[in-house]
């Protein structure tokens, strides 16, 4: 999976970085929570939405090339 972020939207697609194919959620901001739970290799970013509670849990490795921590940075 692929996650990109904007100003104002979090995008997630199927694939991986160099071939990032269908969109597979699209996310406002507004609204949003992002939490982050370390673990040893991996890290957990969990985004939730505050008005419904509804919740994404994506896992990145950490690896520099996988840049989850510049994703990470940018949410919370």
């Amino acid at each position: 999976m692929v996650v990109g972020v904007s100003e104002t939207t979090v995008y997630g697609f199927a694939g991986n970085r160099a071939h990032p194919q269908a969109l597979v959620f699209r996310v406002p901001r507004e609204g949003l929570e992002a939490k982050v739970h370390q673990r040893v290799n991996v890290r957990l970013l969990e985004l939730i939405d505050t008005d419904s509670g509804a919740r994404i849990e994506l896992e990145g490795m950490r690896l520099p090339i996988t840049h989850s921590k510049d994703v990470i940075q940018e949410l919370t």
